[in-house]
C-alpha cells in the first residue's frame, strides 16, 4: 500500500490572488516568528524585565535583524557564485534559503545593540528568548518540506518522503524517496524548547546560562543533522561547512561554561 507522504507532491503555493502569491514558506515562517515570539512575551512582561511596548519593539528588530542575517548566511556561504550571478534572486526570500545560523548570529548582534540602547542587560533577555527561538525553528523547519529542499540521503524507510524529479540535487535524479531531515530537525528543536522552556521556569541560573544551553543544543544537532543532508555545501577539513560552525560553537560554549558557571569541584580532605 502507498503511503500518501511518499507519493504526494506538496504544492509551495497556499493561494494566489492575481499577481500576488502566497507561499506556504512564508506562512510557516512568519507563524513560526510569532509562535515564538507570544510564548516567551508573558515572561518579560510577569517578571517585569520590559515593558509591554519594550518587548514589541525588541522583537521587530531582532526579527528584521535574523531575517537579514540568514538571508546573507545563506547567499555569501552556501550559494554566493549563483546570487552573484543572479542578484535579483537575492530578494525571492519565499523560494526559501535561509541560514539559521547566520539568523542567530545578526539577531544576536542587533540584540545587543538594543540591550545597549536601552541599557538592560543582553544575558538577562537573551535567557528569555531562546526557548521562543526554539519553538520558532521547530515550527520553520516545515517551509523546507513545502519548498522540497534541505532533505537528506535517499532511504528505504516508511518514514521517507517523496522528492519530485525538479527539486532532486545533482546525483541522486534516479531516486525518489528521501530522508525528512525537516522532520528530524523539527523535533529535535521541539525536544530543547522544552528543555529551555523548564530551566526557564525553574530559574535561578546565572545571567547567559540558557543561552549557551542553546546555543550548544542547537549546535550540537545542527552537527549531527548534517551527516544525513545532502545539499551542497563546501567542505573544510573534511568537514560540511555548517558542522565547522556547529563544532567552533561547541568548543567556545563549553569553554565558556566551564570558566563562568561550572564550579571546581572541593578538594578532598586527607
Amino acid at each position: 500500500m502507498d503511503i500518501f507522504w511518499q507519493t504526494w507532491e506538496p504544492s509551495r503555493l497556499v493561494f494566489q490572488l492575481g499577481k500576488i502569491s502566497v507561499h506556504w514558506y512564508g506562512l510557516i515562517l512568519v507563524f513560526a516568528m510569532l509562535a515564538g515570539f507570544f510564548y516567551v512575551r508573558p515572561y518579560f512582561i510577569k517578571r517585569s524585565l520590559l515593558s509591554r511596548a519594550q518587548v514589541d519593539d525588541l522583537f521587530f528588530y531582532v526579527i528584521m535583524g535574523g531575517l537579514l542575517g540568514a538571508r546573507l548566511g545563506h547567499v555569501l556561504f552556501f550559494n554566493f557564485i549563483y546570487y552573484w550571478a543572479h542578484p535579483l534572486d537575492i530578494l525571492k526570500i519565499w523560494q526559501g534559503g535561509l541560514s539559521i545560523q547566520g539568523a542567530v548570529l545578526f539577531s544576536a548582534l542587533t540584540l545587543w545593540w538594543w540591550c545597549r540602547k536601552n541599557r538592560v542587560s543582553f544575558w538577562q533577555i537573551t535567557d528569555h528568548l531562546v526557548p521562543g527561538v526554539a519553538l520558532g525553528q521547530a515550527i520553520g523547519r516545515w517551509g523546507n518540506y513545502f519548498n522540497q529542499e534541505l532533505y537528506g540521503r535517499p532511504t528505504d524507510s516508511v518514514i521517507g518522503i517523496y522528492i519530485s524529479p525538479d527539486n532532486r540535487i545533482v546525483g541522486f535524479e534516479k531516486n525518489e524517496i528521501f530522508q525528512p531531515t525537516f522532520l528530524y530537525e523539527s523535533l529535535a528543536s521541539l525536544l530543547l524548547f522544552i528543555i529551555l522552556i523548564k530551566l526557564l521556569k525553574i530559574g535561578g541560573k546565572s545571567k547567559g546560562f540558557l543561552s549557551l544551553v542553546y546555543l550548544g543544543g542547537y549546535s550540537l544537532i545542527r552537527f549531527l543533522m548534517e551527516f544525513i543532508r545532502i545539499d551542497p555545501t563546501p567542505l573544510i577539513f573534511g568537514l560540511r561547512l555548517p558542522q565547522l560552525i556547529s563544532v567552533l560553537v561547541i568548543i567556545i560554549v563549553l569553554c565558556v561554561l566551564k570558566k563562568y558557571y561550572l564550579k571546581p569541584l572541593p578538594k578532598p580532605r586527607i
